[in-house]
């Protein structure tokens, strides 16, 4: 959800990079935040699994100029694409104002990009969030491999219907830039429209379980055995969101590096303690995920 702060004139989106996993969604980000025409840039912050090159959680905020008066700062962020990671994927999806799928194009992906995207509508829908209006866009990436599906067939069976679909080579850089601004332009379209993106009917979503093992083995069901000094995350308060009127001209007509500002020091420092929480839960979410990982080693030692 869009949040708004006054005090500093600011309107924050939040977009999640989703796809099946080393699909290049961490790629994307590394290739963003290494833009040096992107000057004012939050620290990234990167959990990266035992078991996956991808990081965890990347946090990237960018300024992309004025919009409606107010500056927009953009939330960027990747999910872990293990079936494993699922209560992880769910945690981070909240509150996501757009996504962008990062589907593999080489042939031998497809059920894993069909898997990916069913997975994240349904987590879009526990989150209380309507995959047919949020805003989504599809980047085919790796299409400069060989073995590469046509561009036809991944929309036959993705059925990207409206939503915007961008061939990239993200290891190149090629396709990043465009897929990223066809992300916020759907996203502010979503706002200038006052698109309603919530699901009414759909109870909330509770804190997540972070014992979920969506995919795994039944051999692997049973509740990890952690240590007493593992702390589950805190449930995360949301803030208080509202809609913005959006301005009529395209924002990405010229698009400016906004000036960076010192802001109200209390507001700075209400967001910066929000900041160490949102961290705190995800390295808290990371060590449960570690912990059964190392059970599922163990598993198969002895099995083996």
């Amino acid at each position: 959800m869009v949040l708004i702060n006054k005090a500093i004139n600011e309107v924050t989106v939040k977009l999640v990079y989703y796809g099946p996993g080393l699909c290049g969604k961490t790629t994307n980000l590394e290739r963003i935040y290494g833009n040096p025409k992107l000057e004012n840039k939050g620290k990234m912050i990167s959990m990266a699994t035992e078991t996956d090159r991808t990081l965890f959680f990347d946090f990237m905020p960018m300024e992309l100029g004025t919009v409606g008066g107010q500056k927009v700062r953009v939330q960027l962020y990747t999910v872990p694409g293990q079936v494993f990671y699922d209560a992880t994927r769910k945690l981070v999806l909240r509150g996501a104002d757009g996504v962008v799928f990062v589907a593999d194009s080489q042939n031998t992906m497809r059920d894993s990009n069909v898997d990916s995207l069913e997975n994240l509508k349904t987590n879009l829908r526990l989150n209380n969030l309507d995959p047919g209006k949020i805003a989504l866009v599809f980047q085919y990436n790796k299409r400069d491999l060989p073995n590469v599906e046509s561009v036809d067939n991944m929309n036959a069976y993705l059925n990207p219907g409206n939503a915007p679909v961008i061939e990239a080579a993200a290891i190149n850089g090629v396709g990043v830039t465009a897929t990223l601004r066809a992300a916020i332009a759907r996203i502010l379209d979503n706002l200038k429209n006052q698109v309603d993106t919530t699901l009414s009917d759909e109870p909330a979503l509770a804190h997540p379980d972070m014992t979920a093992r969506t995919g795994m083995p039944a051999a692997a069901t049973s509740s990890p055995k952690l240590s007493p000094r593992t702390v589950a995350p805190a449930p995360m308060q949301p803030p208080t969101f509202v809609k913005p009127v959006m301005a009529e001209n395209d924002p990405f007509g010229a698009v400016a590096i906004a000036e960076p500002e010192t802001g109200n020091r209390e507001t700075l420092g209400t967001l910066l303690a929000g900041a160490r929480n949102v961290i705190a839960s995800l390295e808290a979410a990371l060590e449960v995920a570690r912990a059964h990982e190392r059970e599922l080693r163990e598993r198969i030692k002895a099995e083996g």
